[in-house]
């Protein structure tokens, strides 16, 4: 019996790091210094945490807590232009009224823009300023909603400039960060795996068979994972090809 190779590398971050922890658990639930890989496994430990913070830092950015206060400032933005839109089809002067209608149809278009993920409402609120920035600005003026459309566009700019920026940051920092550490623990698996598959070749059998066994089983269904992964956008890309809707 031997371990199995598993092509690490193809995992993506989350599986990557999964797979390691039930690694951990099992040589954890074993022994290491039965399995006669302590010294390793022990410098092992450090690298699987910090893949365990490079994880968490792509998961939270620093920039999360900008983005949802630019984006609630965003959405008061839009409620106010609602309400203002929504008065003036009580107005008075019918010139008022008719611009009011005509914006409400542009509003309505859209629906509730703030309820949207925050793509999506990026994307919505850039097309509705074209719109109101441009068709329909004399209605725009006529209800007096100018300065608020300038401040929305200002706050949807704001907000787009952010989410740049996260990108940007967790492109350049975290994810060399977690390149590295992928790299620094599949080494460290890696070497203990040969380890052991060494010993079991010199026909000790009775310390690793259990051992081997479950962690074959667990390869094995990483493997199926890539697999069906793989053949998904195999598949994905041969609909986009027969001009499939996916």
């Amino acid at each position: 019996m031997k371990i199995e190779n598993l092509r690490t590398v193809h995992l993506r971050n989350d599986e990557h790091f999964q797979f390691h922890t039930e690694f951990r658990d099992l040589v954890t639930s074993c022994g290491a210094a039965a399995l006669k890989i302590k010294p390793m496994f022990d410098t092992y430990l450090p690298l699987y945490d910090t893949e365990d913070e490079a994880l968490k830092k792509i998961v939270k950015s620093e920039f999360t807590a900008k983005i949802h206060e630019a984006d609630k400032a965003r959405d008061e933005i839009w409620v106010g232009i609602e309400e203002t839109v929504a008065t003036a089809h009580r107005h008075f002067n019918p010139t008022v009224r008719d611009a009011a209608a005509r914006l409400q149809i542009v509003l309505d278009t859209y629906g509730n823009v703030a309820k949207k993920s925050l793509d999506e409402e990026t994307s919505a609120v850039y097309n509705i300023l074209q719109e109101l920035q441009g068709k329909y600005t004399t209605d725009v003026e006529t209800v007096g909603i100018a300065y608020w459309v300038a401040e929305l566009k200002a706050r949807n700019d704001a907000l787009e400039v952010l989410v740049k920026e996260r990108d940007s940051e967790e492109a350049s920092k975290t994810h060399v960060v977690m390149k590295e550490a992928r790299k620094a623990v599949d080494m460290a698996y890696k070497q203990m795996c040969e380890t052991m598959n060494a010993y079991m070749v010199l026909g000790d059998t009775a310390t690793y068979g259990t051992f081997a066994g479950v962690l074959n089983e667990v390869i094995g269904r990483y493997k199926r994972k890539r697999h069906h992964h793989h053949h998904g956008l195999n598949q994905n890309s041969q609909n986009l090809q027969n001009g499939q809707n996916i």
